[in-house]
């Protein structure tokens, strides 16, 4: 059986240099299978790494890890250590980055969520068989300062509540990971996309006027937990943040079905909108909930402003400023356009 392994943590340990003047550490997580041979020896296997979060000490890691669990031995062991990012070249520092979580220990994202209509349009969208993986982590290495280290059994979480286990770390803070089965429908293939956002309300207007919101986006799929008859959105991609622009167009990416929905087009997913902080927390600027056969059926038929085909996204009124909804023009729009 193939599984999914997502991971997240809080609370990490600060291990940054120049912490004292407000810097945070930047956690990826590798992870290893470890097995033991017939003369007692233990061998291990690098499964992969999560992505870089940077300036995050509670980081929502998107990428995840898949890999073989054999149901009849029941037991396939990981280690998972999570360390603090340090060769970060010149060229990477000269990138735009979104931290991979809400940078906060004690994030309220009720406070941060400001009124507004925004939309998602889908101009195309394009699957085929096969999956490029850039990996732009090449600059992580072993040196870097262990954060912490846990091993865990993937059979014991795949029948624990909720198929996932909150971990606490010695050298501070708690990480949880969670396991489930890869495949649950029966699509393949590989999702082009590339999205453009249109006339984003400027909420962040910075001196004279002259500065405008620095966006991103988040795409996470929605997990039962059928015992407790809850659920949990687990963020699958994330986009780069792009600053001072109220009509970004974002990178185009890819991303396999088994990853974004596990091989089901019906599965529900979430579209989350924020605007980046260089300082503080990220602000909350909309959601959308939706689907992969939902986003095939309102692609855009009049170019990449097509607000009639577009996605709604939600908005919640801030206490405090009672706006009332913009206008369509006002608001947000956004591009899915196939990579042929």
């Amino acid at each position: 059986m193939r599984v999914q392994i997502h991971l997240r943590a809080e609370k990490l340990t600060n291990l940054a240099h120049g912490k004292w003047r407000g810097k945070r550490s930047s956690p990826y997580c590798k992870v290893v299978s470890v097995s033991q041979q017939s003369n007692n020896e233990n061998t291990a296997v690098v499964i992969g790494q999560t992505e870089v979060c940077h300036g995050n000490t509670s980081p929502q890691f998107s990428r995840s890890l898949i890999l073989e669990h054999d149901e009849e031995e029941a037991w396939t062991h990981l280690r998972i250590t999570i360390r603090d990012c340090r060769r970060i070249t010149s060229e990477k520092k000269g990138q735009q980055y979104s931290r991979g979580g809400k940078n906060d220990d004690d994030y309220d994202g009720l406070s941060q969520r400001v009124a507004r209509r925004p939309f998602l349009g889908l101009s195309g969208l394009n699957l085929n068989r096969n999956y490029h993986n850039e990996d732009s982590d090449y600059y992580c290495s072993d040196g870097d300062p262990k954060m912490g280290e846990v091993e865990v059994e993937i059979g014991a979480i795949l029948r624990s509540e909720g198929q996932e286990k909150q971990i606490k770390l010695r050298e501070g803070g708690t990480l949880f990971v969670h396991i489930t089965q890869s495949v649950q429908g029966n699509d393949s293939g590989v999702l082009d996309c590339h999205i453009r956002g249109l006339d984003i309300k400027n909420i962040e207007s910075g001196m004279l006027g002259l500065g405008a919101v620095d966006p991103y986006f988040v795409i996470s799929k929605k997990e039962n937990d059928t015992q407790k008859g809850t659920s949990r959105y687990y963020d699958v991609y994330r986009s780069e943040h792009i600053h001072d622009i109220i009509n970004p167009y974002w990178k185009p990416f890819q991303i396999d079905l088994e990853r974004l929905c596990n091989n089901d087009r019906n599965k529900q997913l979430k579209i989350t909108i924020y605007d980046f902080e260089q300082r503080g927390k990220d602000r909350w600027l909309g959601e959308v909930f939706t689907s992969v056969a939902e986003m095939m059926q309102r692609v855009a038929k009049r170019g990449n402003a097509d607000r009639e085909s577009a996605l709604r996204v939600e908005a919640v009124e801030d206490d405090d400023k009672k706006t009332p909804p913009h206008r369509l023009q006002e608001a947000l729009a956004g591009e899915w356009a196939a990579m042929r």
